[in-house]
């Protein structure tokens, strides 16, 4: 009887593993007739690793810079010179995603970068070159209270003469009535920076707990330079700024010098680089009377408020390039150059929130990168190629101990070769809320996304600029070049190098020259096919060990 029973059902098997498989068919042929076509881009279809997929979602935008998802799934999007846009998604599942609807938030022609919103998601903050304002926000309804005279919560930024304009904003998931203000300099070597009384080339953070805030008609303001507590300053301009989800550490990514000279020696094309920098734990002041700003983090413990070097000290991008007068320095490194302010000393921060750590003695710079060690000046966490121009950096949630730091990278404009023009990933150790690679290390980042030919760049490119990560782990991303935005997902495993370094993405190239280069976009319209198969193989695999257990 059990021989007689097994034989009838293994019979069966093939005819309904075939049925099943033509469900499957099916299933994927009626997705593909119910989601929209992807918008279609007006350049080159980009390159997407291996292991993520990426749909265009919206074009036509005015210069769309910094980019949230709000309480209910939308995007706000700060169009520069316009103001904030409510994006509505219509989701229909991965890849199905498309724009439903669009509604202009805020009128505000001065808004140009900044944007954040409350941990409750019901205050909406955006900055313009000057200052930072906030709104009460009804992700419901959508709309915010007197859209046209919102609360000024900070002021007193603008850089003379100009310079570097926005001010990326960044509310504290570990201590949510913090903001952190970041502010570049005023121009490509600012003197200014030299003075932490300037506020100029900083990271600057207030408590903005106190409702009345801003209040019209005499709450407080606060003025940028003097008030509130630092983060890091010699800082020429961290236009990305993240907190690490699981210790809380502040990371901000700089964008450094241009046309720097060394001995006479121009190096710009390859030094110096761009810089990942850590900040320590964010901490109010007082919250440890005996080492105020001390990181808690036996990894990374450092003072928060830190120098980082400029304008003095400038990072070495790549210790194997040609480099004047190279001596012991390697990737990462700290090094004087020709517009270094010899006649201006090194004064630690006086800083009268800051009272772990009495004034130190002037350091006068020489010619000599000793003056750039870490003794004086806090080195980069990680060093990228020059001229790449990070704009922004986000989490991922995480797992199994790590996790991806995305970064945008909106491309050269001085270098004879382009460079940038993609959207990479490093990889975190979460228990020690760091990166996996030595700081001195030429691989941390990997393509993600990533223009075929950059020869092209900027005309045929797109250039990435604010990210978001959504609860679903889907990035979005703005293009202010193009007025687009992407959304991009990781759909299955995203294959390594096989070089052996523990890394398990592998390693992508300066110049988006990647190993995975020939792999096709896959922004499928019907969907992806790693999912559907995985769907198709669970409904066979289940019914397969129901049908022999009862037969068992």
């Amino acid at each position: 009887m059990f021989s007689t029973t097994w034989k009838s059902t293994a019979l069966m098997l093939p005819s309904l593993l075939f049925w099943l498989s033509g469900d499957v068919v099916q299933a994927r042929r009626v997705a593909a007739s119910t989601c929209p076509a992807p918008v279609p881009a007006s350049y080159p279809a980009p390159v997407v690793r291996d292991g993520y997929e990426a749909r265009l979602v919206a074009t036509g935008l005015k210069k769309p810079r910094g980019v949230i998802v709000d309480s209910k799934g939308r995007l706000l999007v700060v169009e520069a010179g316009k103001g904030i846009t409510h994006m509505t998604i219509k989701d229909d599942g991965w890849p199905c995603l498309s724009v439903e609807k669009t509604t202009t938030l805020v009128s505000m022609t001065d808004l140009n970068h900044g944007i954040e919103l409350s941990v409750d998601g019901k205050t909406l903050y955006a900055s313009t070159s000057n200052s930072v304002y906030s709104w009460a926000y009804d992700a419901d309804a959508v709309r915010v209270s007197d859209e046209k005279s919102p609360k000024t919560l900070i002021s007193n930024m603008t850089n003379v003469g100009g310079g570097h304009s926005t001010r990326t904003l960044l509310i504290s998931r570990k201590q949510p009535g913090i903001l952190l203000v970041s502010r570049g300099s005023g121009s490509n070597i600012d003197n200014g920076a030299t003075d932490h009384s300037s506020g100029i080339s900083q990271i600057r953070a207030f408590d903005i707990s106190d409702p009345n805030l801003g209040t019209p008609g005499g709450g407080k303001v606060y003025d940028y330079p003097s008030e509130g507590w630092t983060i890091g300053w010699g800082l020429r301009n961290s236009v990305g700024v993240a907190e690490e989800p699981n210790t809380g550490g502040i990371y901000s990514v700089e964008n450094s010098a241009d046309g720097i000279k060394r001995f006479g020696v121009d190096i710009h094309e390859d030094s110096p680089g761009e810089e990942m920098n850590y900040h320590g734990i964010l901490r109010f002041p007082s919250s440890s009377p005996s080492s105020s700003n001390v990181s808690s983090s036996p990894d990374q413990g450092q003072q928060q408020g830190g120098n980082h070097g400029y304008p003095y000290c400038l990072a070495l991008c790549n210790s194997s390039l040609p480099f004047p007068s190279l001596n012991t320095l390697k990737t990462g490194s700290q090094f004087t150059h020709d517009s270094t302010p010899y006649s201006i000393p090194y004064l630690s921060s006086s800083d009268s929130s800051d009272t772990s750590s009495p004034q130190a003695k002037p350091i006068n710079i020489t010619t000599s990168d000793t003056s750039c060690s870490s003794a004086n000046f806090i080195p980069p966490r990680l060093t990228f190629p020059a001229h790449t121009a990070p704009l922004d950096i986000k989490f991922s949630h995480g797992n199994d101990n790590q996790s991806l730091a995305y970064i945008s990278f909106h491309g050269s404009w001085d270098r004879s070769t382009p460079a940038g023009y993609k959207l990479c990933a490093v990889l975190f150790d979460t228990s020690k809320g760091e990166p996996v690679e030595a700081s001195d290390s030429t691989n941390s980042l990997v393509d993600v996304m990533w223009n075929r030919d950059v020869s092209k760049c900027p005309e045929e490119c797109f250039r990435p600029v604010g990210l978001a990560v959504d609860g679903e782990e889907r990035i979005w991303m703005t293009d202010d070049d193009k007025g687009d935005v992407w959304v991009l997902k990781q759909v299955g495993e995203v294959k390594g190098d096989g070089d052996g370094n523990g890394n398990d993405f592998g390693s992508g190239s300066a110049n988006g020259d990647s190993d995975s280069a020939a792999a096709p976009m896959r922004a499928k319209r019907s969907g992806s096919g790693a999912e559907w198969l995985g769907v198709g193989t669970s409904v066979v695999g289940a019914v397969t060990v129901s049908v022999l257990f009862g037969v068992l």
